[in-house]
């Protein structure tokens, strides 16, 4: 009852209409660069031929099944790995929980392409190709979607519970099994898809870790449309991919759908010092996974100062010395331009993220929809969404895929699901009693809006600042498909080196790598 007259006070009335007005603008863009080109390209480029000849190919089956099986593999292999650390951040207090929690999930917000280069790094030559360093990478990336999904859902497990079962003689498998678990599935399940979807639509861990041999459905698409130019084959094999995200989701929904647990309580951590027989085990299983993630990027940072058999910062010199120009990489232009789009990206997305997370807060049907709408850039990978640019913007009065300003566009696109979640839940937490006070002492929606929206949403809205700056960094995909020689970008760039032979141009890979690395970790240090 009181969210209902909360909803329907003038004020929430007023910003309904305004923000259903606005959200024309940003519905406008995202139909145009988002919708028209990836619907455009499935149906002009998929005919019953295309699909018999490509379905029925014995490569195809072959690139799906490895896709399914390598994801599948990396869900399994990341909750193996993650799911202890998760239940120490959840349940215990110690020193250093804050670092543990920040170490871990740094790599989920750094680019693929980095992530795969600080596995590469550390792999002896023989194996730095295989599905063992595709996994790694994976696991690496993934960790922070289960200590952020599933540690708050264990958080909210009351220690009464657990504390209850072992005094009735349990053993702490069998309660676990039998009183942690069943409120841990949904967000176990939560967690296992967005993994899953993240590691079948892999594309830069598999284009620089898979070498020649291994290609997910992804790294097919690429191969296909830009150099092979076989679009339709291209363009059937992202549809198969989209039939396949789509049917896990759905699958996935209809298990959200039947859950009735509305427990949003968090139960505080306990103190580390209260455990004296297992402190050690639960100390070393929170260090030893923040050492595990970090090993990683600190060879990476290591092999770039290795030139042969020698310590040189001669990898470092070579990205400002202009040395690179023979291989067509101006380093400290491809950087500056890199900024220029992350910096344009922002200034795209976040109003467009901010009004689309107000349509949904105060809108009092449809809600639904529209956040299912801005998801699709998750279910449609950017490989199909750049692609899907280069057959629809290529023609007269629409020639647009030769054009610089489009990277930022397409890179604002492929953030705006996250921003808008990062934005969202901030948006729908702030109390109606303020702006009503507000109201009853004669201020106006406007500045009911300004002194009360504006001022408590600072701070979410720096966070999506600095998560669209970092997406745009190190977004890969769609600038596959997108980059001119006038226009490559940092993770560009790195793919190039890291993918030529020669031990200088490899040191030159794993430096720019690093400092990538280092310039994503100083913009999130600021959200």
């Amino acid at each position: 009852m009181a969210r209902d007259m909360a909803q329907n006070s003038s004020v929430i009335i007023v910003y309904r209409r305004l923000f259903g007005a606005l959200l024309a603008i940003p519905a406008v863009w995202f139909g145009i660069f988002f919708l028209w080109p990836t619907i455009n390209a499935l149906a002009t480029l998929v005919s019953l031929n295309s699909l018999t000849n490509t379905l029925s190919s014995v490569n195809t089956w072959a690139v799906v099944w490895f896709t399914t099986w390598q994801a599948l593999i990396s869900v399994l292999a990341t909750l193996i790995v993650s799911l202890p650390v998760t239940w120490v951040l959840a349940r215990f207090r110690f020193s250093g929980a804050a670092w543990v929690r920040g170490v871990i999930s740094t790599p989920f917000v750094l680019p693929t392409v980095v992530v795969a280069g600080a596995v590469m790094s550390m792999l002896p030559l023989e194996y730095q190709f295989g599905v063992h360093g595709i996994i790694l990478a994976h696991v690496l990336f993934n960790i922070a979607v289960v200590v952020r999904l599933v540690g708050t859902q264990w958080a909210a497990i009351s220690h009464d519970e657990v504390r209850a079962a072992s005094t009735l003689g349990a053993s702490p498998l069998r309660t676990f099994v039998h009183i942690t678990f069943p409120q841990l599935k949904q967000s176990l399940l939560n967690a296992s898809v967005i993994i899953f979807v993240f590691t079948f639509t892999s594309f830069g861990v598999v284009s620089i870790l898979g070498g020649v041999r291994l290609r997910t459905v992804e790294v097919e698409i690429y191969t296909y449309a830009v150099r092979l130019g076989q679009f339709d084959t291209a363009m059937t094999l992202a549809l198969l991919q989209i039939a396949v995200i789509a049917v896990v989701v759905f699958l996935t929904s209809l298990s959200i759908r039947n859950r009735t647990d509305n427990n949003t309580s968090i139960s505080a951590p306990t103190p580390l010092a209260s455990h004296p027989r297992h402190r050690w085990t639960i100390a070393a299983i929170a260090y030893g996974s923040a050492v595990f993630v970090a090993i990683p990027f600190l060879v990476l940072f290591l092999r770039s100062l290795r030139m042969g058999n020698s310590w040189s910062l001669s990898a470092w010199r070579n990205l400002g010395n202009g040395s690179l120009e023979r291989v067509g990489l101006n380093v400290p232009e491809i950087v500056l331009r890199s900024l220029w789009f992350a910096a344009i990206t922002v200034i795209v997305v976040v109003p467009f993220a901010y009004v689309v997370a107000s349509s949904i807060a105060y809108m009092q049907k449809g809600s639904g929809i529209l956040q299912g709408l801005t998801s699709l850039p998750i279910i449609v990978s950017a490989v199909t969404l750049g692609f899907g640019i280069i057959v629809t913007f290529d023609a007269s009065p629409f020639d647009w895929r030769g054009k610089t300003w489009l990277l930022p566009v397409v890179h604002a696109l492929i953030a705006l699901p996250l921003v808008v979640r990062t934005i969202s839940p901030a948006l729908q937490s702030l109390p109606h009693t303020q702006r009503d006070a507000a109201q009853v002492l004669g201020a106006s929606p406007l500045r009911v809006w300004w002194h009360i929206d504006a001022k408590q949403m600072k701070r979410p809205a720096s966070a999506a600042a600095a998560l669209s700056f970092a997406i745009s960094l190190g977004e890969f995909g769609a600038t596959s498909f997108l980059t001119r020689s006038s226009s490559t970008t940092i993770p560009i760039a790195i793919s190039q080196l890291l993918g030529r032979p020669g031990t200088m141009l490899q040191s030159s890979g794993f430096a720019l790598a690093a400092l990538l690395a280092i310039i994503t970790a100083v913009v999130m240090s600021r959200a």
